[in-house]
Order: structure tokens, then sequence, then C-alpha cells
């Protein structure tokens, strides 16, 4: 029997703390914003080189921002001024639109009827006004709720509000956004991806005319294909600074600089800028431990005043100096993610292995009596907390109803092995499950299993499961080891791997930044059917793939197959090189200096990570919108109209534009086919995997920007929803408007139960994927309330892993349950579910997304 661990209640600070991140809304601060244009603006025209302007730019941040502190902390530090706040990274431009277009009335009044003016004048030059309505009533008629169309700015919206001081809206306004306009990252990307031809006229015109949604952080090169606007996902080397610190880090960086022989003025340049970047890091520390000792001078409680003054000790040293105990190493790299972050707010910083790099420094303190069990749990549960707290976007408000306010996305990779091979599971891992469950935050677990990880540490995480913490995702060691492999990594940093984003897979610090790019399959089946063409629920564009023929002239389901992997072929060619042209960008625009300085590889190369420093890069290819579909609707292609001929390929897709309306018997037929994917049907579990394995191998032959290869993802995050709801209907019996089925699920067409399920997704060729995600909605019951039906549970995840599967992150929670949290939502506060690939809070989803996952098949 598996020893027991008590989990017991979060202290009334902690829940403090957790009510505090649930009900407040968050800030827009603009003081990142406005210093770093102060600096700009001096050094523009007197021929410093970018990398060093980056750099001077956020240590005029870090010397005059307003720093926070809040009585209930123990670990200082705060991106903003706020409790709760969002940095504006105005030289990128993502949400640059969002801000100039949603912070007032009169502004998104405007937006709505230019952009509305814009869609009508393109459906009227298109000729297809007629086809554009009939579509929103074939939508309507499908069952979804026409889109958020109402005027409310982003203080007054239901879903992922943000306020902001009327001084500052009116500075930012006034001054910031029109000096960045057409400066920024963004902007430049746009018109060099149309200068550059990725467009066709149509598809150009096309992406003129789409309303309403001001947020940039996805740009769409092809109905199918899209590349994200910006580099992200990135594990700093957070050991390096807990045993080295940065002065030490510092010194190394000037000896470098000192011993100048033989260094190109690039060279000197980088490493000057690491230099500054390092001292910046420097002042926010102590200019951190300065508030902190202003709040001592001012505090008269004895108690509190205790408290003050050991995290002021703890600040003082950390992280300009090694971390000697537990909470001096959880303060270091807890000020050093947030003064990077704050530097590029966009790249989703992750901590990697927290139970490996922090262990010793637990271990030492625990055997000192120095520190005891409790209250390092109680750390770690606001460490999750906080790390919750940065993730948040101020995205479009024409897209809250597929968001929410915290992402989730910037996990805590647990267990494993270690680069020698051996099981990585210790004290601080078990420590760490019981903050996630007494904390409550939604902070992604990624569980690294292997062999011989513990069924205890199984069975402790299906006990929080059960009580409805959906936080945890569980990753195959064996599996994902060797797709790292495949992709270069050397075997003790492949051992080493840690999760970043949602699911995506990396060697912490001394990977750079990941790119990411999207590949949408349906819509790439959609080309393909019509020979080159795409038809959107906005009518056709033409010319945006290549002519591999009219469907109907194919005389079996091999060539036609053949045919779509020549268009996604075609796709990927063109996916790598937008990518390649946009990572390009950011090396010559927006280096990246205080990520440099902790990616190794960068001083010794004395090269910026934008352009290749660190020992590995990657950029990914997620293949997504779905799997399922696709694979259902290739079935369907191949029964109907080549074994059984009873339709015709022009029959079928007359009756997808038409969403199956006036198409009864072949809709019946349609639904009625049995064996699709999900199913544990060798005939469709063999269609997936031939057609995956060929488009997951057309990627290694390429290589990216910085030298990196460009891997596979498959993870949808909420765009199986958002794509889903402007896509016409599919082969598969899917109708207009309806969502996709999510990363690597099913499309709830499960007949036989999980492990039928599972034995479908493990036959996918996860050996040539950096990272997926695997959502099943279980019953609690099929986690069970006692030991023994927990093993059971434990037993199908292993017996899963042996079969191939590469990841599984469940959603513990029935269908009534959430039926009742969209009723009583006051009531369900905590009920955290997975979507794409992270977790977040239910109650804080949009009403689509909550259907989606209410939606998905059951598993008792």
């Amino acid at each position: 029997m598996a020893e027991a661990i008590a989990i017991s209640e979060p202290g009334e600070r902690i829940k403090r703390l957790s009510r505090r991140y649930r009900e407040e809304v968050p800030w827009i601060s603009i003081e990142r914003a406005k210093y770093y244009t102060e600096s700009w603006r001096e050094t523009e025209g007197k021929g410093i080189p970018l990398s060093i302007r980056v750099a001077l730019a956020m240590k005029n941040v870090y010397e005059k921002m307003n720093f926070y502190l809040d009585p209930d902390d123990r670990i200082a530090g705060y991106w903003t001024e706020f409790f709760l706040g969002m940095p504006i990274d105005i030289e990128r431009g993502v949400f640059n639109q969002v801000l100039e277009n949603e912070l007032d009335k009169a502004s998104l009044i405007f937006l709505r009827m230019r952009s509305g003016q814009k869609a009508l004048l393109y459906l009227l030059r298109k000729k297809a006004l007629r086809e554009f309505i009939r579509n929103q009533k074939m939508v309507r008629m499908s069952g979804q709720a026409p889109l958020n169309l109402e005027i409310k700015t982003m203080s007054e919206r239901e879903i992922n509000p943000f306020r902001i001081r009327n001084e500052d809206r009116l500075y930012l306004k006034k001054e910031l956004l029109p000096f960045w306009k057409g400066r920024t990252v963004v902007d430049r990307l746009e018109r060099e991806l149309v200068k550059a031809g990725f467009y066709s006229k149509d598809m150009q015109d096309f992406v003129l005319s789409v309303p309403g949604n001001t947020s940039r952080q996805v740009l769409m090169i092809s109905p199918c294909a899209t590349i994200s606007s910006f580099q992200g996902h990135v594990i700093l080397d957070y050991e390096q600074v807990l045993k080295q610190g940065l002065r030490a880090m510092k010194e190394e960086v000037q000896e470098k600089i000192n011993d100048h022989q033989g260094l190109s003025q690039e060279e000197r340049d980088f490493l000057s800028s690491i230099e500054l970047a390092l001292e910046g890091v420097m002042i926010f520390a102590k200019r951190l431990s300065e508030r902190i000792r202003e709040e001592i001078e001012r505090e008269s409680n004895p108690e509190r005043r205790a408290g003050l003054e050991k995290l002021y000790k703890t600040c003082q040293r950390v992280p300009i100096e090694p971390a000697e105990g537990f909470e001096q190493a959880v303060q270091s790299i807890w000020t050093v993610k947030t003064a990077v972050e704050l530097a590029h707010p966009v790249n989703l910083h992750c901590f990697g292995r927290l139970d490996q790099a922090l262990y010793p420094y637990y271990q030492k303190d625990l055997n000192a009596g120095i520190i005891t069990r409790e209250e390092a749990r109680e750390l770690l549960e606001e460490l999750l907390l906080k790390i919750m707290s940065q993730n948040i976007r101020p995205e479009s408000n024409i897209l809250s109803n597929f968001y929410h306010r915290y992402l989730g996305s910037s996990p805590v990779t647990l267990a494993g092995i270690t680069p020698q091979g051996e099981d990585a599971t210790n004290d601080l891992t078990y420590l760490f499950i019981e903050a996630v469950a007494g904390s409550k935050a939604i902070t992604n677990i990624a569980i690294r299993v292997h062999p011989k990880t513990p069924d205890r540490l199984l069975l402790k995480i299906s006990e929080v499961l059960y009580k409805g913490t959906s936080s945890f995702a569980f990753f195959n060691d064996p599996l994902n080891i060797e797709a790292m492999k495949r992709r270069g990594f050397r075997e003790a940093d492949a051992r080493n791997y840690a999760v970043m984003g949602c699911v995506e897979m990396t060697c912490p610090g001394k990977t750079g930044s990941m790119s990411a790019n999207a590949l949408l399959l349906c819509r790439l089946l959609d080309i393909t059917l019509r020979n080159g063409d795409s038809r959107t629920l906005a009518g056709l564009i033409k010319e945006v793939g290549l002519k591999t023929g009219e469907p109907d002239s194919f005389h079996s389901f091999d060539q036609f197959s053949q045919a779509f992997i020549k268009q996604g072929k075609y796709m990927i060619k063109k996916i790598v090189d937008a990518s390649n042209l946009r990572d390009r960008l950011y090396a010559e625009l927006l280096p990246a200096p205080y990520i440099s300085a902790f990616i190794d590889g960068c001083l010794e190369k004395k090269k910026d990570v934008t352009r290749g420093g660190g020992i590995y890069d990657l950029s990914g290819i997620s293949m997504i919108n779905s799997i399922a579909n696709l694979t259902d609707s290739l079935y369907v292609i191949n029964k109907l109209i080549f074994e059984q001929k009873k339709f015709s390929f022009q029959e079928l897709v007359n009756a997808m534009d038409h969403n199956f309306v006036g198409y009864p018997e072949l809709y019946r037929e349609v639904k009625r086919l049995e064996g699709k994917w999900g199913n544990a049907n060798p005939e469709t579990d063999e269609l997936a995997r031939k057609i995956m394995k060929e488009l997951f191998q057309e990627t290694y032959q390429y290589r990216n920007f910085k030298g990196g290869p460009f891997v596979i993802y498959v993870i949808s995050m909420t765009t199986h929803t958002i794509d889903g709801r402007i896509s016409i209907a599919t082969p598969d019996g899917r109708r207009a408007g309806q969502p996709y089925a999510a990363s690597c699920n099913p499309y709830n067409v499960e007949r036989f139960g999980v492990t039928a399920v599972l034995r479908s997704v493990a036959s996918l060729p996860f050996e040539d994927v950096m990272g997926c995600a695997v959502n099943v909605k279980f019953h609690p019951s099929a986690i069970g309330k006692i030991e023994e039906l927990r093993k059971k549970w434990v037993g199908l995840l292993r017996t899963y892993f042996r079969l191939g599967g590469a990841q599984l992150q469940p959603t513990v929670a029935s269908a009534e349950m959430l039926r009742c949290a969209q009723q009583e939502p006051e009531n369900y506060r905590d009920l955290i579910v997975k979507v794409g690939g992270y977790s977040t809070y239910f109650v804080d989803l949009g009403r689509e997304i909550q259907e989606e996952v209410i939606a998905r098949t059951e598993h008792q």
C-alpha cells in the first residue's frame, strides 16, 4: 500500500492571495512602455548598436518603475506597480491595436464601423454577400450563438476585463502608441510578408478585410497556415543564477570584454549588451530590496516588521549573490524571471524542473532545521500563484468568448529521470503536488513519467485530480526523450527535458526561444478538394494552394491522399519561409540581451539568442484542427466515394457548401459510418498514422533562421473553437461554425470507452513530435475515491504509455458538474479544467469554450 501524504488546507495568507488573484481585475500598466520609449527616443540616431539600445531601454525601465509590495508577500517582486497588472511591450506591437481601439468607447465604435465597412466592401467586391448571409444562418442552425459584437471596452467586458487609470490611457493614446505606429516589429513583419509575396491577391484582400480582431499574436499567410508574430517559450538557466549569482556572471562577461583580442565589433557590442542586461537585472533586484527597506521603516507591527526584515535580508543577497538556502533560492529565481519577463513579456518564461533545481537548497535547510516542510509548502503555494499572475494577455474583445484571464501555460516540470538516467522523484516533487492542491493555482504541472516512476507519486496526483484540480499533464519519458534525440538533442540534454508553454519540450537553459506556427489540417483538405482554392464563410479565396487536380479526376484514394500530402508539403515550405522571415526581422529589429544573458551558448558564441546563440534552437509547426476531423474526413471519402461509390466528390463538396442542408442521405451515411478514429479501429488508426507520418517527416529537411530544426507539435490552444467558428462544414459531418476536435482528441465519436480512445491516440507517430496535448474528460468515479480504484487509473496511464502514447492531460469533472458551474459560478470558482494544452478555471472561460469542454466525451 502506498504511503499516504496528508494534503492539509492552505493557511489564511494563501487563501487571501488565491482569492485576490481570482477576484481582482488586472490593471494595464504603461510604466514599461513609457520608460522604454523615453530611452528609445534618447538613443535614436546616435549610432548605438540595437542590442545595446534594447539593454539601455530596459535598464531605464528598472531604474524608474514603481515597485509594488504586498502585506502578504513572502516572495517579493511584481512586474508592474500593481498587485495584478499587465505591462505593455509596445515595441513589439502585438497588442498595440487592442490598446489603441478598445480602451474607450468612441475608438471601439469607430473600429467596428470601419471594420464592418471593410468587410462589406470585400463581400460586395467578391459578390459574396448573399453567400455570407446564408452561411451565417447555417452557423446559427448548427447551434452556435452569434459572435460577441457588443461595444464594450476592456474595462466593461465580462470575460478577461482590464482597467486603466484615465491619465495612463490618455498618455498611452496620445504619446506612446502614435510614436510606435508603423515602427513595431509586427508592423514591419506585416509589410515584409506582403512584399515577399506570401499572399495571393485574393488572400491579401481577405486578410485586410477580416473585421474586428485587433490582436496580432497570429498572422495568416494562407487559409490553412499561420505564423506567430512573436518569438516565445523559453526556460532560462536558473541553476546558473542559483550557483553563481549575477555579480559573478557579470564579471565573467567583463573578462571576455577585457580580453578583446580577436573580437569583432559585432561580438564586442553583443558582450556589452549582455553586461548591461545583467547590470539591469541587478538594478531591479537592488531597487526591490530598497522598496522592502522603506516598508520596514514605516511598519509598526512587530510581527510584520520581522517578516519584512527577513525578506529584506534575502533580497539583499539574491539573485546578485549565490543562494544559500531554500527561501533564497525561490526568491532568486522569481526575481530573475520577473525582471527578464518584464523585458520580454510575451515570451512565456517557464521555470523548468524546479523539483530538481531547488531540491539541494530545500534538503539543506530541512536537515538544518532552518525551515519546516509546512513552511516550504506555503512558499511553493505562493510561487505557483505568482507564476499564474504573470500569464495574462489583453486580448481583443471580439475573441472574448474564446479566451479567459489566466492562460496557465507557464508550466513547472516535475519528476522524470535525471541526465544520468536515474529516477528523479524526490520529496520536493511531492511537496509541489501538495502545493498545487493547496493553492488551487492553474499553473500547469508537467509530470514526467517513466517505468520506474513511483506508484506513490501517481496515486497522490490522482487523489488531487479527484478533488477537481485538473492542473496536471503526464509526459511519457522514453518516447519524448527519443523525439528530442531525433531532433538533435544530446542524450543527457534530452533526458533533462522540461515543458515550456503548453506542452512543448525543450532543454532548460540551453535552448533559444521557440517560434510558433500552425498548419490547419481541415482547411488544407478543403484546398485539396477545390484544386488549390479555399472556401470560407466569407466566400471563395482563389489560388492559395497548388493545382493538384480536380478531385473527381482521381481514380483511387491513394491518388487523392497523395494530392493532400503534396498540398501539405507546399504549405510546410511556405510556413518555413515565412517563419524564417519573421525570425530574421527579430534578429535585425529586436535582439534579446536579457534572454541571451541566461541561455548557455550565447556567451561562448558571442551571439544573441535571436541569431542562434543558444546551444539549441527550435521552430515549431503545430498540426491542428484537427487530426481527428481530417482522419474521419479521409475515411468518409475513401469509404463512400472510392470503395462504396455512393457519392461523387462534387456531391460531397456541394453538401459541405450547404452545411449538408438538402443532402439528408449523404449526411446520414456520413454520420452512421462505423469505425471513425478514436475507436481502436486498425483501419482509421493506420490512416491517421500514415498521413501524419508523411507530414511530420517533411519537416526534418528544414532548418530555421537560427540554425535549429523545425519540429512538430500537436496543440490547438483555443484555435479549434475559433477556427471552427469561421470554417464551413467538413466531410466527416462536422457542421459549419462548430469546433474542431482539440489537439489530439477524437471528435466525440468514441463508442468503446477510454481504452479504445487511448489505443487510437497511441498509434500516432509521436516519436517525431516534440509536444502534444491529449485531453480526456473523466468522470470523478473513473479516478476513484479510494486507493484501489485509483490504482486502476494509474495502471491505465502506464499501459497507454507502453502502447506509445506521448502525453495525457485529464479533466476530472462530470458534465453535470460543469453545467452546475455555468449556472452557479460563485460555487465553483476553484474548478480547474484542461482546455488546449493548459489549465484554467472553468468559470473564467468564455461560453463557447465552456460548451466545447462539456461536449467532450466523458469516460466513466
